[in-house]
């Protein structure tokens, strides 16, 4: 059988289909499995998993629906089956799932849509289920292959030796330190830029870092766009921790760094779900969105929010991220440093003990 899956916008979202991809491959190895991209990161996300036999990259957002049909050409009709992974409630995912013509598309009934994103396109669908997380979304779209008990995989993500010894080098400075990684980014698609906890409230943690252990080292994460973010707390911090800015040339260089970080701070974003896949101790920042359906998945993790009546507001529609409640995104604005650090605390007293407790039991 010829499975298609159609191209997610975010780096996050392409992860967090992973595990359903995984159960798949396994039950059915017979199963082709061909995963489009529209981005290079997201293809690099997906490079060397080995439960995908083929990753087609096309930039379709630039180049529009004309060219991207050419482009498919030799795939339409190819598939026996094309998946529209949760969360694809926009016309563009439908669109292109119908511009391959399978046999059948499956996916989600969403509560929040109209006739316009086209969702009826697809042939197969089950409902949306506000209280799953998304990788369990996933895994239920299984349902349409008679696998019903999928399981609970992590994350997937293939870092290679050599990306890992890059990651290992780009810290070995400072390999005894408290390595601290922040992500004060997150995507700016459809106003998501608002999901940001202020770059203030950054800066008033790393005080709190330097004031526990002076030592310390705060390395910022983010992709070139953000790269205003990350020398705005390092100036701000200046004299007072170790800030360093972390540039790399692509995603998985970025992920390959992240690996050796002792624990993870950051936004709910793509570089969360990295975090995630890498298995590192995650503080996750909420605001709008809902922590039920995009919490960290497969590893130790704190949620920091403030949990106002009105949050979350967030839906997955095709809508930009707006506060509906008129109060600026308080939820983020009004959460302080304080509480984010004590979350930090317990993820790393807890990792502490838990390696104290590894060493003794190895000493056994």
């Amino acid at each position: 059988m010829e499975i298609g899956i159609t191209p997610l916008y975010g780096i996050g979202d392409t992860l967090l289909y992973t595990p359903a991809v995984r159960v798949l491959k396994e039950t059915y190895p017979a199963y082709r499995i061909t995963a489009f991209t529209f981005f290079p990161t997201t293809r690099d996300i997906l490079k060397n998993n080995p439960y995908i036999d083929e990753i087609v990259y096309y930039p379709m957002l630039k180049e529009g629906k004309i060219k991207t049909l050419l482009f498919l050409k030799d795939y339409i009709r190819k598939f026996d089956v094309v998946i529209n992974f949760y969360p694809s409630n926009r016309r563009e995912y439908n669109l292109f799932a119908m511009m391959l013509a399978p046999k059948k598309i499956i996916g989600h009934k969403y509560r929040n849509s109209t006739f316009k994103e086209l969702n009826f396109v697809k042939n197969w669908t089950i409902d949306e289920d506000y209280s799953l997380h998304v990788v369990e979304e996933n895994l239920n779209l299984l349902k349409f292959f008679d696998i019903t008990s999928p399981g609970k995989y992590p994350l997937q993500l293939f870092l290679t030796e050599y990306e890992l010894q890059f990651g290992k080098d780009f810290v070995k400075e400072f390999s005894e330190n408290l390595k601290v990684g922040i992500h004060p980014g997150t995507s700016s698609f459809k106003n998501h830029e608002k999901r940001r906890w202020p770059l203030e409230k950054f800066v008033e943690f790393g005080k709190l870092l330097a004031e526990k252990d002076s030592e310390s080292v705060m390395y910022v994460f983010g992709g070139p766009e953000e790269s205003s973010l990350k020398e705005f707390i390092k100036k701000r911090l200046k004299g007072i921790l170790r800030v360093i800015p972390v540039n790399t040339r692509n995603i998985r260089e970025a992920a390959a760094i992240m690996k050796f970080m002792d624990v993870f701070v950051t936004n709910d974003s793509g570089l969360m779900h990295i975090a995630s896949a890498l298995r590192l101790p995650v503080v996750a920042i909420f605001g709008p969105t809902n922590p039920v359906w995009v919490r960290p998945w497969g590893t130790r993790y704190r949620i920091a929010r403030l949990g106002l009546e009105c949050s979350p507001c967030f839906y997955y529609s095709p809508k930009p991220l707006q506060c509906p409640a008129g109060l600026d995104f308080k939820c983020l604005k009004d959460l302080g440093a304080e509480m984010v650090f004590k979350e930090f605390l317990d993820i790393l007293n807890e990792n502490k003990q838990g390696v104290e407790k590894l060493e003794e039991q190895r000493k056994i």
